[in-house]
């Protein structure tokens, strides 16, 4: 009986796998840098994942913020990565190829909080869009 559900769970994850149908860079900040190009300090970032992912928003309504005297719209959206890409909270996400229109090649999303569980087929994190 274990056997059988450990293969319907690898089944599963290739399955899940094949939907990914966009490709994603994830980036985790390591500090800053000067550059002297731009006469001031910037994130350094390490590479951590680059292939197929999947991006949804969610339906609610983004969450609007005035920082510093700017206007940021926040989404909270749902990133779903192959199992075992490393990724952590705080890693930024980037979409950088898509199949189809949406999501957008360019978009951006922190990633948050990862949803456990035994039988996962893919890592699902809860983003946020920025």
């Amino acid at each position: 009986m274990q056997r059988r559900a450990v293969s319907a769970t690898r089944r599963g994850r290739e399955r899940a796998k094949m939907l990914m149908i966009a490709t994603c860079t994830i980036k985790r900040p390591t500090g800053s840098g000067f550059d002297p190009a731009l006469g001031h300090e910037v994130a350094t970032f390490d590479t951590i994942y680059t292939g197929r992912c999947g991006y949804d928003v969610d339906a609610t309504q983004p969450t609007e913020l005035l920082v510093a005297a700017a206007n940021y719209t926040i989404t909270n959206a749902l990133a779903k990565l192959p199992i075992g890409t490393g990724a952590m909270p705080g890693d930024l996400l980037e979409i950088t190829s898509a199949q189809l229109e949406l999501p957008r090649i360019g978009t951006k999303a922190e990633l948050v909080e990862l949803a456990e569980g035994t039988h996962r087929t893919a890592e699902r994190w809860r983003a946020v869009s920025m």
